[in-house]
């Protein structure tokens, strides 16, 4: 287990100035010079200056230690609308877990930006100065972050050894107590309790916290706790009227996006996520999701441009989905000549410098066989094409075959098939279908993705209904009292589809009717249940975000 990172301390127990280390972030030499002046002044004796967010995303990325304190500016004179501000690299921090909760984030800001900055404040921003700046003014905001910081001394601790309900539990009590820093206690404990998915935990610390001061984030966080239980519905309208009087709460529109996705109003998701973009236009993450899902919805251009934005700023981040160079590669094929060839020639090339450094990971292979069928259509390569599609749904049954790749895989069948013959296609995107239609939402999207050949978008909808079907049929048998019957159809099923929810409906009929069971046959299906729950787990944690 390693040391925490922790404030260091003087013998008497206060924050030693002397051993921390800083990092400012300011395209201006000016600013640079005067914060370094102040932070000196103050006794901070390690000071690195960078000029832009991605240079001092590199140093955070390749420091021995983490920093102590982080200054930055908020925007930055751009080279394009899409360059990182202050807050797309705090957004891409939290996003990658770079960024220590002991490390303290000031935001330096002018009065024009105030806003957005304030709305920043709600998510992992410690404070933030306006400008001008006065040594009283920075040092006394400098003394509150670190004393704050300080007194979560054991909080960090548990965090640090991975006791989150311990750590949860201190800052539950700390609240309780009525610390000096009761509304940060309640923040972090209750971000922890929702880790934990303890949410009958965090509703209490929220819902306390709102009892105390109306705080932005925690109506926030009652409406994460809502689209987890009471549904999409409560939550949208709970987020509507968060957004209507915080209107620049870029976190808030993350969430309603989510919700709207589960109520399958994808034109409006659409709409939420680009007003989330104009907030943080270099932000990644964002940039990527809303061209994904304008993909799906038939909107080429725009996901071209989203996704090839997101490229832009984050060839060289953690925060670059992989995912999304094949989405920019397919969106690109409709593009004009010369336009669509460079993206898709950039995103290819990408894929197979970072598999020279990752050549062991099954995901990013997966994903270059996917631009591979890209670049070999826009080459008009016919037989790459189908050798290509056919390898890729060689892999369907494999527990690392993502949703994603699924959508990919039917995007690319339909703009192919129209144009050459595929004998397996049918057979490919059926079971693709019966594997993915887990839920309405995702079934949705399939369809979707198949929309540009009307006969493969009833397909996915007739394997998809069939699928419902034989559920239907297979849970009918417990009404005549026949579990056995029940248990046998729905394992057979899961083991013809590797569909997810069909395994956990296996579980849990089991789980309920398995007493009626001979005990010998229990436990082999219970085996067989615990196989088909194995081999549909990855084989290794592949996280979406497979950075360079």
């Amino acid at each position: 287990m390693h040391t925490p990172f922790l404030p260091p301390t003087t013998s008497e127990g206060a924050v030693d100035l002397a051993r921390l280390s800083a990092l400012i972030i300011d395209d201006s030499e000016l600013h640079r010079s005067v914060l370094t002046r102040l932070l000196r002044d103050l006794g901070v004796r390690q000071v690195h200056v960078a000029r832009r967010p991605e240079e001092a995303h590199r140093m955070i990325k390749a420091a021995a230690q983490p920093y102590d304190i982080i200054v930055s500016e908020f925007h930055f004179e751009g080279r394009s609308e899409h360059d990182m501000s202050g807050q797309d690299l705090l957004d891409e921090l939290r996003h990658a877990k770079g960024l220590p909760l002991q490390t303290a984030f000031i935001m330096v800001t002018d009065e024009a930006r105030h806003p957005q900055v304030a709305s920043a404040l709600e998510g992992a921003l410690d404070d933030y100065l306006l400008k001008p700046i006065s040594r009283a003014q920075f040092e006394e905001r400098l003394a509150v972050v670190l004393a704050r910081k300080g007194a979560f001394k054991e909080v960090f601790q548990a965090i640090t050894a991975g006791d989150y309900a311990g750590a949860a539990r201190l800052c539950e009590r700390m609240f309780s107590a009525d610390s000096p820093y009761k509304v940060y206690a309640a923040r972090i404990g209750s971000e922890l309790y929702l880790r934990l998915q303890d949410l009958a935990a965090a509703r209490r610390m929220f819902e306390a916290l709102l009892a105390y001061k109306a705080v932005p984030w925690a109506r926030l966080g009652l409406a994460r706790i809502e689209l987890e239980s009471a549904g999409a519905e409560q939550a949208c309208r709970s987020l509507e009227t968060l957004l209507a009087e915080n209107p620049a709460y870029v976190d808030a529109y993350d969430v309603y996006g989510r919700a709207l996705l589960e109520k399958m109003e994808f034109a409006a998701a659409v709409e939420v996520f680009r007003k989330a973009v104009l907030i943080s236009p270099g932000n990644v993450s964002r940039l990527q999701k809303l061209g994904s899902l304008q993909l799906y919805l038939g909107d080429d251009a725009e996901a071209a441009a989203h996704q090839a934005a997101a490229l832009d700023i984050g060839a060289h981040s953690r925060a670059l989905d992989f995912q999304g160079l094949v989405d920019l590669g397919v969106a690109s094929l409709e593009l004009g000549a010369k336009r669509g060839q460079e993206n898709i020639e950039r995103a290819h090339k990408l894929m197979q410098e970072t598999l020279m450094r990752r050549p062991d990971s099954y995901r990013l292979h997966l994903l270059k066989q996917a631009l591979d069928v890209v670049l070999a259509l826009h080459l008009r390569q016919t037989e790459a094409v189908a050798s290509g599609l056919a390898g890729l749904a060689a892999e369907l049954a494999q527990p690392d075959f993502s949703f994603e790749m699924a959508g990919s895989l039917i995007q690319l069948i339909a703009r192919s098939a129209g144009t050459q013959p595929l004998p397996g296609a049918r057979d490919w995107v059926a079971r693709a279908t019966q594997r993915f239609c887990v839920s309405q939402q995702r079934t949705r999207l399939l369809e979707l993705a198949a929309a540009r050949l009307p006969a493969l978008q009833e397909l996915v909808r007739e394997n998809a209904a069939g699928i419902n079907e034989q559920a239907r049929e297979a849970m009918g048998h417990l009404v005549n009292r026949k579990p056995e019957l029940t248990l046998r159809s729905l394992v057979g099923l899961a083991q013809r589809s590797l569909n997810g929810r069909i395994i956990k409906l296996a579980q849990a009929t089991l789980e309920h009717h398995g007493q009626h069971l001979d005990t010998e046959l229990a436990q082999r299906l219970g085996a067989e249940i615990g196989q088909l729950k194995a081999a549909g787990a990855p084989r290794q944690i592949v996280s979406r975000s497979e950075g360079p």
